[in-house]
């Protein structure tokens, strides 16, 4: 054998050595020496084995980085867990502390906790709703912190409240689930329910945020107008944008107990202090305040002051008999998932991570201004499901069905079904049917390194980025769903919506007087 080509595979056995298996380095910097080795030409007359081998550093360079951006995926969910144990164990530390003596009439000394009393119910409630996958007191009930340093004189605590499901039915079917009977070896469902949400204050909302649709003198009419009666008549905290605090301050100095945010830190902590969210505009005031909460989201009741509302059922006209009603409670809540997306970057030294960024709607991977198709390589779980080729792809909450999926050819979808919805956009292809994926799925997306161009991905119609060759988009359910308030409750709500909004099947009866069966 030539030694000069014993001596280069004995150097790139070295290399190996050097980059990743002796010394732990990153998988960044092996699947470097690996393409650097893969890529170096062959010399005249090197032996078989030795294309063999160049084949195989080539098929490890790729499972590395298969490896590198399951980790990320893997750290990003690892980091939204610790972040909820931390949150639940910050919670119980704040309720042990509030535990107090008392003294009974028979004199026994017992243990009562400051705060508000739970009935026997809402213990059930929840304790229901934990064991049955949809965890609503975890979901949405917030921690009691401190707000704003400048208006902690004012602010006492958060109001708080319970989520429980409802049935049309008797009340003693009031919390049953479905349930799984495998009696005699049969698989049955011994019992179903009509699970409404519905949310009960257990004390009574202090604070109200108000986000309005811009350049609107209707809706900037009707603003100030709720502003006032909020303030008067229901005697609670108002927070409005920047902008909009400007605009009625113009108007009246009257308005100066209308209080909003400086920067960023503080609208992170909106959910803090905030109890109630109420959006004056159309689908897109929804998405905008959805936007705004990172984490839990306040239950918001969204008037209709759009084009085309889907997800806005109150009627700005009868807003004080809409608000009473809710301030008062219960109402009927329609409990709607988020995607979270995170951006996994193939770079030379560094896989990077951007996100997560949450989406109420969907996120779209498309061709941008490319002439060429989009080739997006899919996988669930990790397991390959198709290649892309066409315009793009779009990735979809089922709140998000009657959007830009629904254009693309997907299917409506009730918005309280768990389930993300993969819907290609124009493909070429006479096969490629929508698909509509388990909740509990983790979704990537991925340009492949032999795509002729870039890909692009956009978040709610925002906040676009491009993907380049080796990019990666990884999505899946996000921990905080965004409740809003129905009109009647959330089927009602959902048919109501596709039937005007839409006019879903609406035709012209057939006539009763043609020809008939003998």
């Amino acid at each position: 054998m030539n030694p000069t080509n014993l001596n280069s595979k004995g150097n790139a056995l070295d290399l190996l050595q050097e980059n990743g298996y002796t010394n732990f380095l990153p998988l960044a910097n092996s699947e470097k020496v690996l393409k650097e080795i893969g890529e170096q030409p062959l010399v005249e007359g090197i032996e078989d084995h030795l294309v063999e081998f160049s084949e195989a550093m080539r098929t490890v360079s790729k499972v590395l980085r298969q490896a590198a951006e399951g980790k990320a995926s893997a750290q990003a969910e690892a980091t939204e867990w610790k972040r909820k144990y931390e949150m639940e164990r910050e919670r119980s530390l704040q309720l042990e502390h509030k535990v107090l003596p008392s003294v009974d009439h028979k004199g026994n000394c017992n243990e009562q906790k400051v705060g508000n009393p739970m009935p026997e119910t809402a213990e059930k409630s929840q304790r229901c709703c934990g064991e049955n996958g949809i965890c609503s007191h975890e979901v949405l009930r917030d921690r009691e912190k401190d707000s704003y340093s400048n208006v902690q004189t004012k602010l006492t605590k958060k109001a708080s409240f319970k989520l429980q499901w409802c049935s049309k039915g008797k009340k003693d079917d009031q919390h049953k689930h479905d349930i799984v009977s495998f009696e005699k070896g049969n698989i049955t469902t011994a019992a179903r329910s009509s699970k409404q949400i519905s949310l009960k204050w257990e004390s009574p909302p202090q604070t109200v945020l108000i986000l309005a649709k811009p350049n609107s003198t209707s809706v900037k009419i009707l603003c100030a107008e709720m502003v006032r009666w909020l303030k008067e008549k229901r005697k609670l905290n108002i927070y409005v944008e920047p902008r909009v605090r400007t605009e009625l301050l113009s108007e009246s100095s009257y308005y100066n107990f209308v209080q909003t945010w400086k920067d960023d830190k503080e609208i992170w902590r909106l959910h803090e202090i905030v109890d109630l969210v109420v959006t004056l505009g159309g689908d897109g005031t929804v998405l905008w305040a959805a936007s705004k909460f990172k984490g839990p989201v306040p239950p918001i009741v969204p008037f209709s002051l759009g084009s085309l509302g889907f997800m806005t059922p109150f009627y700005s006209e009868r807003y004080r008999e809409c608000l009473k009603s809710i301030l008062e409670g219960p109402i009927s809540i329609t409990l709607r998932h988020r995607l979270q997306c995170h951006v996994v970057r193939d770079a030379a030294s560094e896989f990077e991570n951007e996100g997560p960024i949450l989406v109420l709607n969907e996120v779209t991977v498309d061709r941008g201004i490319s002439s060429f198709l989009t080739n997006l390589d899919c996988y669930c779980d990790n397991s390959f499901v198709t290649c892309v080729q066409g315009d793009g792809l779009i990735l979809s909450t089922t709140s998000g069905s009657t959007a830009y999926s629904l254009a693309a050819g997907g299917s409506m979808v009730h918005p309280q079904v768990p389930g993300i919805l993969f819907t290609p956009i124009c493909p070429h292809s006479l096969s490629f049917r929508p698909l509509i994926l388990p909740e509990h799925v983790t979704l990537r997306i991925q340009v492949p390194l032999n795509s002729r161009g870039n890909a692009w991905a956009s978040f709610d119609g925002k906040d676009r980025k491009q993907l380049a060759p080796g990019d990666a988009l990884v999505c899946s359910m996000a921990a905080w769903p965004v409740p809003t308030a129905c009109q009647g409750d959330s089927t009602s709500d959902f048919l109501n919506s596709i039937h005007d909004g839409l006019h879903w099947n609406l035709r012209k009866t057939q006539s009763f007087d043609g020809p008939q069966e003998s």
